[in-house]
């Protein structure tokens, strides 16, 4: 008899899997579609793995019902008390500009206030709208004596997305904006309601992050463990640039300190380290011949060049799949693409805004790219898009674990093979930073010297490090 429960399915390749759409009501609540996630190659492994991941999904699903009920996710459009006063602002003024006076505002309140039931006790309107009720206040007592309610957490989370994140220009990364929202969602979801920013305290900042750090990971690698200390110090960082850009934008007073700045993370959170399978390491010789091996006989054109430009100058993956042929430039003294933020991504910092010099098969992969057919400006025209570095990095996975199921050997361990080779042939670390876009270090380092002889040093330290002949 075959194995027969919901959500469950059958694979291709015999085994079986879980799989879930997230649910149409909290789906702006979520960066993915769906739930999925293997349970094993038998009936008895997936009915052992089934009731635990199926109950971690249902928690997920419930603390994303929770977060929309307290209306803190802006996808879902719903606004906050100070956005209604502010709509309640802009109608007065609209009124003024029309030449109401005193009498006339008076006026519009009570036609205002005669769509609701009026209290026989204070002639307040009874389950007026937000607006609506701050628009008769203004009216009736002015800005003066009615100001605008204090922002909170939600507020400063709402400009952080427009002003700062740009979240309502098309070219912003969808994944950044999701990530801001889910974790000021969470923030709130741990203090039970949205504070004013004027209240948040210390001790609320510390229930934030024990919040966070009691989380378990649903997707991805070491699913049932807790979400790693590294992880939560990102997501605490968010939260406090939210906070420092909502005290200045909303010119809140010296005296209101960020609560969430230089909040301790892995020093508290009880042996709870990062797991041997968030790690990543070099691929090994074998691995790495191996793998390359497949990639070049098996994947397609564009994935296969993707493998060797990565390989060959220790790139992130979205670096590649993100450049355009105007980023190319292979026929100089000393070949190089530049890495430049663009319409299809982002970079992850400032210090990723480099050139990286093309040498040996780097550079005989690109210009094998330039070759590639296409209508528009991507160098991969299959991947030059949005998430085009997620489809990439699916496709060569699966290349990756035929050869090796070390959860620790993934395609970013590539740019760990490329530090291997800079430590080996003895580069500066300065020129190992630049080459792989880390942070540098002093003043010195990131305004001295021009681009052409960095590009000089930078060529001789990428063919040292491939044993290659050094020119110039």
């Amino acid at each position: 008899m075959g194995l027969v429960l919901k959500h469950i399915e059958r694979t291709k390749s015999g085994g079986f899997q879980y799989r879930r759409r997230v649910p149409k009501d909290i789906s702006g609540a979520f960066a993915k579609r769906e739930f999925k996630r293997k349970l094993g190659d038998t009936e008895r492994e997936a009915l052992a793995a089934f009731p635990r991941y199926h109950a971690e999904v249902e928690r997920e699903i419930e603390a994303a019902r929770r977060r929309v009920k307290l209306g803190a996710d802006v996808q879902q459009g719903a606004g906050t008390p100070r956005e209604a006063y502010e709509q309640a602002v802009q109608r007065v003024r609209d009124m003024e500009a029309m030449g109401f006076n005193r009498a006339d505002k008076l006026s519009a309140a009570e036609v205002i206030a005669s769509r609701y039931p009026l209290d026989p006790e204070t002639d307040a309107p009874i389950g007026a709208s937000t607006v609506d009720a701050y628009a008769i206040n203004l009216l009736r007592r002015g800005a003066d004596k009615h100001p605008a309610p204090e922002p909170t957490l939600n507020d400063a989370r709402r400009l952080y997305l427009k002003e700062h994140l740009r979240a309502d220009q098309p070219d912003t990364v969808s994944r950044v904006v999701g990530l801001a929202n889910r974790v000021i969602d969470a923030a709130i979801e741990a203090l039970g309601s949205d504070p004013r920013l004027s209240s948040v305290t210390r001790e609320d900042a510390r229930k934030v992050r024990d919040h966070m750090l009691d989380r378990v990971k649903v997707t991805g690698r070491g699913v049932g463990g807790r979400v790693s200390p590294s992880t939560v110090s990102r997501e605490m960082s968010i939260i406090s640039a939210a906070f420092n850009f909502a005290k200045v934008e909303f010119g809140l007073p010296a005296s209101v300190q960020n609560p969430f700045s230089h909040l301790p993370v892995a020093r508290v959170a009880k042996g709870q380290g990062q797991k041997a399978s968030e790690k990543r390491d070099p691929l090994p010789a074998d691995v790495l011949a191996e793998t390359r091996s497949r990639v070049l006989s098996k994947a397609s054109v564009e994935l296969a060049l993707i493998w060797r430009m990565i390989e060959g100058t220790g790139c992130r993956i979205a670096e590649v799949t993100g450049l355009t042929v105007r980023d190319v430039c292979a026929d100089g003294e000393f070949p190089y693409v530049r890495i430049e933020p663009n319409p299809v991504r982002s970079l992850k910092t400032e210090s990723s805004r480099r050139v990286v010099p093309l040498v040996g098969d780097a550079l005989g992969a690109a210009l094998e790219a330039l070759e590639v057919p296409r209508e528009g400006d991507m160098l991969f025209p299959s991947y030059g898009r949005q998430r085009g570095s997620d489809a990439a990095s699916a496709s060569l996975m699966k290349h990756l674990r035929k050869v090796s199921a070390d959860e620790r050997h993934v395609i970013h361990s590539l740019r760990h093979n490329m530090k291997d080779r800079l430590i080996l042939s003895e580069a500066q670390s300065l020129d190992q930073n630049l080459l792989l876009g880390h942070a540098l270090g002093g003043v010195g380092d990131r305004v001295y010297g021009g681009e052409y002889a960095r590009l000089k040093a930078l060529s001789r330290a990428m063919q040292k490090a491939f044993g290659l002949p050094v020119r110039g």
